[in-house]
C-alpha cells in the first residue's frame, strides 16, 4: 500500500458566502478552546446526549465540536444551527436528513482540535488522534488492521507514528461508509485515504469512495 499525504499549505479563513462546488473537499481546523458551548444550537438527541456525559471536560469537548459544526454546516445550508437537519444512520454516521443538496461530511477531534470535512456528491469520513504511546500496539493491529497494514506497522518496528498513520487512515475508511472501528473492514479497493499533514503531535486522515478523488482542496481555519 502507497502512503500518500495531503500538504497543507495553509489553513486560511474562509469566504463570507460559503458555495459548495463539484468536485471541491473542505476540510475545517476547529481550535475546541477557543470556541464556545451553546447548548441552544443542539438539537433533541445532541442535547440528550450532552447532558448525559460523566463529565464535565468530556460535555464540554462535545458541546463545543457540535455547535461549531452545525454553525458551519447551517453556513452551506443558509440555515440557523439548529434548523440543520440532521439524522444518525444505522452506524452511527451524522447526515443531513431531507435537504434536497446533497452535502456530506464527517467530524472529528482530538483533545482541543477538530477537524470537519464537508463535499458534495460523494460520502467522506475523518479522523484526527493525539500521538501519544500506546501499549500493545501489535495485539490492537492484529484485531483491527488489515494483513499489509499489520505489515507495515512490523517494518517499523511499531513506531507510534506509523501506528497513528495506520489508525486514522482505518478510521477514516470506516467513517467514511458509516461503520465502527469493530465493523466490517473497508479496504483501499473501496475507499482512498490520505494523510493530512499537522504539527508533530497530531495525526490525520480523510477518505473518500474510490474513484472520487477530489479536484479541489480547501483548507480553512474556523
Amino acid at each position: 500500500m502507497t502512503s500518500r499525504s495531503i500538504p497543507v499549505i495553509e489553513w486560511r479563513r474562509p469566504p463570507e458566502i460559503i458555495s459548495p462546488q463539484k468536485g471541491q473537499l473542505d476540510i475545517w481546523l476547529l481550535a475546541l478552546d477557543t470556541m464556545p458551548c451553546e447548548p441552544d444550537c443542539l438539537d433533541t438527541p445532541e442535547t440528550a446526549r450532552f447532558n448525559n456525559f460523566k463529565y464535565e471536560s468530556g460535555r464540554q469537548q462535545y458541546c463545543i465540536s457540535h455547535t461549531a459544526s452545525r454553525k458551519l454546516l447551517g453556513r452551506y445550508l443558509d440555515c440557523l444551527p439548529r434548523e440543520v437537519p440532521l439524522s444518525i444512520a444505522s452506524g452511527g454516521k451524522p447526515y443531513l436528513d431531507g435537504h434536497p443538496l446533497s452535502l456530506f461530511f464527517n467530524l472529528s477531534h482530538a483533545g482541543n482540535t477538530a477537524l470537519l470535512a464537508v463535499r458534495t456528491e460523494h460520502e467522506v469520513g475523518i479522523d484526527i488522534e493525539i500521538i501519544r504511546n500506546m501499549p500493545n500496539t501489535n495485539g490492537i493491529a492484529q484485531r483491527v488492521f488489515q494483513e499489509d497494514e499489520i505489515k507495515q506497522l512490523a517494518l517499523a518496528g511499531g513506531a507510534m507514528q506509523t501506528f497513528y498513520s495506520l489508525w486514522t487512515k482505518m478510521e477514516a475508511r470506516q467513517k467514511c461508509l458509516g461503520r465502527g472501528v469493530f465493523g466490517e473492514p473497508v479496504g483501499e479497493n473501496r475507499v482512498e485515504t490520505r494523510s493530512i499533514e499537522l504539527k508533530e503531535d497530531l495525526c490525520a486522515a480523510v477518505a473518500w469512495p474510490a474513484g472520487a478523488e477530489p479536484e479541489i482542496f480547501n483548507f480553512y481555519r474556523a
